[in-house]
């Protein structure tokens, strides 16, 4: 059933179009990845839902009794609230409902015959509908979301006025999720959380019964969550069935049948051009003057197939100048506290030349003190930090606080890059950063996050580090934005340190994890996928351990026991060997199988380690199913095994 059907909607901002004949339609239990370049019309897309943007044309209607939940970017609180009040106003319906029932509780205390028996009626309903909004679990509900997003019990008696902006962002969350509406919009709902929260939130919205539309850059969370990407683009909406993965293959086809089709229909232009050039004048000129007419006509119809162009894209380029020596970071013994608390102690870890790490870790674990103390922008409390030889290090900071704001974004590029460069040296990196013409002139504090970010790539790019230090380069950039950073660290030869909370972007330019968990750090060989596989089997292990340790001990035996159920399903088909499944084969020749079988599950298994399945649920899925036929048989031929060893 459709919940939300926009048609035809037509929108204008002066002479800027932003949706022209834009349609869509969201269904029960879709999970639709809206996105698209940043200034595209996403959020604006979602005020049209909510009936915050009036379109110039076109219609949006919603499913009769539809509840829309919007989680805005910038959210408004009651200054007068703490953060478990505000979060209870989620609740406004289910206390209506509560002080319904305690009122006609009170009238059926005085009323008698068919009054009594329709307040009950009354009362059965009123009950149901508090049923089903939650009922008396609420608190629980309440107090399991505030946790998940990263709420802690210590902020929720905080004044709301006090939270800083990256709670906010969690308690507005908060409150969407918990009203449980039909249709959730979520406009990037995973900014300024921590990957444990990010992870929960996942979980979270793969279990909700209701339709989800969110705009999200977070390409690992598109992949693991959404049905169908929408992608916003030229002033309308291309669907696409499938996670993001997905969308990108049928993307691609399409643009390739596009570039063809285009290569073609250029080729038979370029023809008629040469015989109107060739015949304009002669005994053909007449049938040349009728082809002339007819080309201009099509050049002038909707029928001229439009290259496949990627004008609005980051071309990166980070090449550096010289090569670094070998050994580039040695850390010994390095401890901070803040606070009165230990970040981390005695860390010790070294960088070469060439390495590539990522530094994650819960929000408040130190990764960008990390960073800072690394570059001497703070002071260590113990041990000891030793860069190498030959180093030109590039930093970014996510904070993007050294920008001067009245400053041009040239003068700023000039001003904040080491190197002397030329006008045209300087408009060319630029350009590439999509700062062309005029661009060039805006005031620092004109600029967008995403811009402003692109003014810190454009120095790096003029100083061509051959250590690139990055805190969260991924913020304020669209996803498109964030493949041309992924393409450039793919090809650039220096050593990367970087902190990031986009395990997309990790997976892609990562090969060790540093992994802060307070007051120890990890160092893990691997992207973050390897290093997600690897705490899968860990928490596994554990809980077999835990299974094994509440079984009571086996009896002592020279022979290894078989287990209870293998045994008693053994002896029911004692009697009749031709009854079993592998009744008829050797002993020899079984044991074989077992080891074949044995073989043949661990290699399944294995496969569960590779990042690509873990992005795909139907291949996580078919080998979930594999695995288990694998078990099953394994289990079928050690019970035949058992039975002869009796």
């Amino acid at each position: 059933m459709a919940v939300a059907t926009l048609a035809n909607l037509e929108k204008t901002f002066g002479r800027r179009v932003l949706f022209d004949k834009l349609s869509l339609t969201v269904y029960d239990g879709d999970r639709i990845g809206l996105i698209g370049d940043n200034g595209t019309g996403k959020t604006s897309l979602f005020k049209a839902l909510v009936g915050g943007l009036v379109p110039d044309a076109g219609t949006v209607s919603l499913a009769r009794g539809t509840r829309i939940g919007y989680l805005e970017q910038d959210p408004v609180f009651d200054p007068a609230n703490n953060v478990i009040d505000e979060a209870e106003l989620a609740f406004a319906e289910l206390h209506r409902l509560s002080h319904r029932m305690r009122d006609i509780e009170h009238e059926m205390a005085h009323l008698t015959g068919d009054a009594l028996d329709k307040a009950l009626t009354n009362y059965q309903n009123v009950t149901h509908d508090f049923e089903l909004a939650g009922g008396y679990a609420w608190r629980h509900r309440l107090e399991a979301t505030l946790l998940g997003v990263g709420l802690e019990t210590p902020t929720w008696e905080q004044n709301v006025t006090t939270l800083s902006g990256g709670q906010r962002s969690r308690l507005a969350l908060a409150k969407v999720l918990i009203a449980e509406p039909d249709l959730l919009l979520l406009d990037e709902p995973t900014n300024h959380l921590d990957l444990a929260a990010i992870e929960w939130v996942e979980n979270y919205l793969l279990r909700y019964k209701g339709a989800v539309l969110l705009i999200s850059h977070d390409r690992f969370l598109l992949d693991r969550l959404s049905t169908r990407i929408a992608w916003l683009h030229a002033c309308k909406l291309d669907s696409f069935n499938g996670n993001y993965t997905a969308y990108l293959d049928q993307r691609e086809l399409i643009e390739l049948s596009q570039q063809r089709a285009y290569e073609s229909q250029q080729a038979d232009i370029e023809k008629q051009q040469e015989f109107i050039r060739r015949f304009g004048a002669g005994q053909r000129s007449k049938e040349a003057r009728g082809r002339k007419t007819r080309l201009e006509r099509f050049l002038k119809s909707d029928s001229v197939v439009q290259q496949v162009e990627n004008q609005n894209r980051i071309r990166l380029n980070l090449d550096t100048d010289q090569r670094s020596g070998d050994q580039v970071l040695q850390v010994r013994e390095l401890g901070k506290a803040y606070d009165g608390r230990a970040l981390w102690t005695d860390l010790r870890f070294s960088l070469g030349r060439g390495d590539r790490v990522g530094i994650i870790g819960p929000n408040g674990s130190g990764k960008t003190t990390l960073l800072e103390v690394l570059l001497g922008g703070r002071e260590a409390d113990a041990g000891e930090i030793k860069w190498g030889a030959s180093l030109n290090i590039g930093y970014y900071d996510q904070k993007l606080g050294n920008l001067k704001p009245n400053n041009k974004v040239m003068e700023e590029v000039r001003e904040g890059t080491k190197r002397s460069c030329s006008d045209q040296e300087l408009r060319d990196v630029l350009a590439m950063m999509l700062f062309r013409g005029a661009d060039a002139d805006k005031p620092v504090h004109q600029l967008s996050g995403g811009e402003r970010a692109r003014v810190r790539m454009c120095q790096l790019l003029l100083d061509r580090p051959n250590v690139l230090v990055l805190d969260e380069p991924t913020n304020h950039l669209d996803i498109a934005s964030r493949e041309a950073l992924e393409a450039a660290l793919d090809t650039f030869t220096g050593t990367l340190l970087c902190v990031s909370h986009d395990r997309y972007f990790l997976d892609r330019v990562v090969a060790r994890m540093f992994v802060l968990s307070p007051p120890g750090m990890e160092d893990f060989s691997g992207n973050y996928s390897q290093w997600q596989a690897k705490q899968r089997e860990v928490a596994e292990a554990r809980a077999a351990a835990a299974e094994a340790a509440r079984r009571p001990p086996p009896k002592p035996s020279q022979k290894r026991a078989p287990q209870p159920q293998m045994k008693s399903q053994a002896k029911l088909r004692k009697e009749n060997p031709y009854k079993r499944p592998f009744g008829s084969i050797a002993t020899s020749e079984l044991e074989k199988e077992i080891a074949r079988a044995e073989r043949a599950l661990s290699e399944c298994q294995s496969r569960f380690n590779d990042p690509a399945v873990l992005r795909d649920a139907g291949r996580a899925r078919e080998l979930q199913g594999e695995q288990q036929d694998l078990a099953g048989r394994l289990k079928k031929l050690e019970e035949e095994y058992y039975l002869r060893d009796e």
